[in-house]
């Protein structure tokens, strides 16, 4: 049964991102903010989908820690879901994405509109310009979005933060938000298995900035990896 609700909401996946992205795509050439609508009118389709097909609740916390204006959000990562889901909860996001992302039929497109790419190989000048691109984006208003391990983790392993979430919060000088979560549990780094659950994404307190190096890894780590370890202790609980 897993399988064939799993099949199911893959074709409702790519049919909601192929329907609605030819719908909106003339509106969302021109405006960030219709490319916006667009793309959480879908993440909203994926949230229904997951909840009727497959039988995964996804549930938000801790939204009273999010700022209202431009902050850094570190989010653990497990899945592609991962990438979805915030456009529901985060106000103003701008993704740090990889630049193959662009090259995709329709969801290049829009990551274009609101993702920051960078290129993984491109060493000091990656930085450069990720740093330029975000700060613009933080002038503007918009939580940054970075995922400190840089590619999606199993539930259960601990946090390793990489240079770029470090670099992004001294240049910036802006509160860093870190958010937990257990999608690993239902939607798997790798897989085409959804299995039925509870998906809790929580937004933790914000970490001050101006921070040195050292403590604010430790402050970080010390942030997601127990609310991690609760959020994936409750996920499996739910399962059973």
């Amino acid at each position: 049964m897993t399988f064939i609700r799993s099949l199911i909401y893959a074709l409702w996946f790519y049919l909601t991102m192929v329907v609605l992205g030819l719908i909106c795509l003339p509106f969302s050439l021109f405006s960030r903010g219709a490319a916006m609508s667009a793309i959480r009118l879908w993440s909203g389709a994926q949230r229904l989908g997951l909840r009727v097909i497959c039988g995964i609740k996804t549930e938000f916390r801790g939204m009273e820690h999010l700022p209202k204006g431009a902050g850094l959000i570190a989010m653990k990562h497990q899945s592609t879901y991962d990438t979805i889901a915030p456009f529901l909860f985060i106000e103003n996001p701008g993704y740090i994405l990889k630049k193959e992302l662009l090259k995709l039929p329709i969801f290049g497109t829009y990551a274009s509109r609101v993702g920051i790419p960078i290129d993984r190989a491109g060493g000091a000048k990656t930085m450069k310009l990720m740093l330029a691109a975000a700060r613009k984006g933080a002038e503007a208003g918009q939580q940054i979005v970075i995922f400190p391990e840089g590619t999606r983790q199993a539930p259960d392993a601990p946090t390793d933060i990489k240079p770029g979430v470090i670099f992004m919060y001294n240049e910036l000088d802006i509160p860093c938000v870190p958010v937990a979560l257990n999608t690993g549990l239902c939607w798997q780094g790798s897989g085409f298995l959804r299995k039925p659950g509870h998906i809790v994404f929580e937004v933790l307190k914000p970490i001050e900035p101006g921070l040195k190096r050292a403590e604010f890894t430790q402050r970080l780590k010390e942030a997601l990896d127990p609310a991690t370890a609760r959020l994936v202790a409750e996920g499996r609980a739910a399962q059973s």
